[in-house]
């Protein structure tokens, strides 16, 4: 089960360790976060988070949106995952599927750049837990997380419950942050187009290729191998 992390200032957030591999082993604490925008965290939050070994925050969202600030002793790094590339989204903004894993395998394959350039921030952060965020840290943070775990050979059904957990977290993400993070709307995109949030996450979790798009997109070996061994917390090869 995804190992929730109690913050002030987050309801969305989680550590990806304890989770599942197909050899029966648990992926290791300490390694990645994952989470909503950090505005509210506090300075019992930020102090958590250094507990938690967190030394670098990557921020996904697009520059319009980004807010909150980082304190100056952990690494702010900003990616924009989305991109502006109108031609690959306006089909996805305009029937509801950029809220959903329904646009995950489009976006690898037709912008291998976008998420290449979080790997290699991962890469090359210092020692310490990365956390990654999006504003909701629901779809990009879930992609980005998806591709972490099937890197670690996560089990479907451990990835599949990692995603679910932000539709259980939307009622106190909700209170916490005043906003809707349209959670009915999610489900009926889902559902025109013959999913749910499980069968949509596991259709897409199922077909990634790790190796094959690493291929695509040219990662170096070094961004490749910090990834597939979660920055040195796991053997190379090992799955």
């Amino acid at each position: 089960m995804p190992v929730a992390l109690a913050l002030s200032g987050l309801a969305n957030a989680r550590d990806l360790g304890g989770l599942e591999r197909t050899d029966g082993s648990l992926t290791p604490t300490g390694a990645f976060v994952r989470a909503e925008a950090l505005d509210r965290v506090d300075s019992s939050g930020w102090q958590a988070l250094r507990g938690h070994g967190v030394r670098t925050v990557i921020d996904l969202r697009r520059p319009d949106e980004v807010t909150g600030r980082v304190p100056d002793d952990m690494l702010a790094v900003r990616v924009d995952l989305d991109g502006d590339e109108r031609d690959f989204w306006a089909p996805f903004e305009q029937d509801g599927r950029w809220g959903t894993p329904l646009y995950y395998a489009a976006h690898l394959h037709e912008l291998p750049h976008r998420l290449a350039e979080v790997l290699q921030a991962i890469a090359t952060a210092p020692a310490g837990a990365v956390l990654f965020h999006c504003g909701a840290g629901w779809d990009r943070t879930g992609l980005v997380a998806a591709f972490l775990l099937k890197a670690l050979d996560v089990t479907e059904d451990a990835a599949a419950a990692d995603y679910l957990a932000s539709f259980a977290n939307a009622q106190a993400m909700r209170a916490l942050h005043g906003r809707s993070f349209d959670v009915e709307e999610r489900h009926a995109v889902l559902g025109r187009f013959g999913h749910t949030a499980d069968s949509a996450f596991r259709e897409m979790y199922r077909q990634l290729d790790v190796d094959q798009w690493f291929r695509h997109a040219r990662v170096d070996e070094e961004t490749e191998r910090a990834i597939v061994t979660w920055r040195e917390k796991t053997p190379a090869g090992e799955t």
